[in-house]
């Protein structure tokens, strides 16, 4: 009986051991999460675009960061273009972690109708949105501290 109680502590302190160190091997922790876009401007409708952005998208953004629902929001300018099929503009906006993710669009939902009245009027503005810019690239990113 003796030798059996043994081996079964000897195998529970080895699968302790082994769970410990598994997580010990993983070199990092995880961080915020956040969503880069990148657009490219139609030619000749920066003016649009920025107005757009300045009306309807930044309000929407600071209402989003007031609630609690992404950390912070940045624009930037491509300022080493590549060619005509590359980038002009991009954006950021960062989520405390991928859970801030889950149910997103419901909890942004009544923020959008007060920012835009209807859902008609949204889709009116969204449809005058893909005239002036189209999207490059869309990336999630997770942000790490290696430890």
């Amino acid at each position: 009986m003796k030798p059996a109680v043994r081996l079964a502590g000897a195998l529970l302190l080895a699968f302790v051991a082994s769970t410990i160190t598994a997580r010990a091997q993983v070199p990092y922790t995880q961080g915020t999460v956040t969503r880069v876009v990148l657009l490219s401007i139609i030619p000749g409708h920066s003016d649009a675009l920025y107005a757009d952005l300045k009306k309807n998208v930044v309000p929407l953004w600071e209402a989003e960061k007031s609630a609690g629902l992404i950390l912070d929001y940045s624009l930037f300018l491509n300022q080493t273009s590549s060619g005509p099929n590359d980038w002009d503009l991009g954006y950021t906006l960062s989520y405390k972690n991928m859970a801030a993710l889950d149910g997103l669009p419901d909890r942004v939902y009544e923020r959008r109708m007060k920012q835009y009245g209807s859902k008609e009027d949204e889709q009116k503005v969204l449809e005058k949105r893909v005239e002036t810019a189209k999207v490059v690239s869309s990336s999630l990113l997770r942000g790490i501290t290696l430890r």
